[in-house]
């Protein structure tokens, strides 16, 4: 299978929170909550740590995951996790 026909297997997704998601371009990533919009998801990158807002995010038939876009949120550090419940 060429990469177009790969790209093309791509499905919308809701994702479950405490799941991890292998991303198609390399990485771990796991889903922390749910977005507002339907096609919204908080991941966290395990090897960074790093936490982001997926939008449009779609599975391939190999269950590798990506999305169309993301906006950052950041690191989420000790004390932050403990304010924020």
């Amino acid at each position: 299978m060429n990469k177009k026909e790969y790209y093309a297997t791509r499905k919308p997704i809701s994702c479950v929170p405490g799941t991890v998601y292998e991303n198609e371009g390399g990485g771990q990533y796991l889903c922390v909550d749910y977005g507002y919009a339907n096609d919204e998801f908080e991941f966290e990158n395990l090897k960074s740590g790093w936490r982001l807002v997926a939008h449009g995010v779609g599975v391939y038939e190999d269950g590798k995951i990506d999305w169309d876009y993301s906006t950052g949120v950041g690191f989420i550090h000790e004390y932050d996790v403990v304010l924020r419940g």
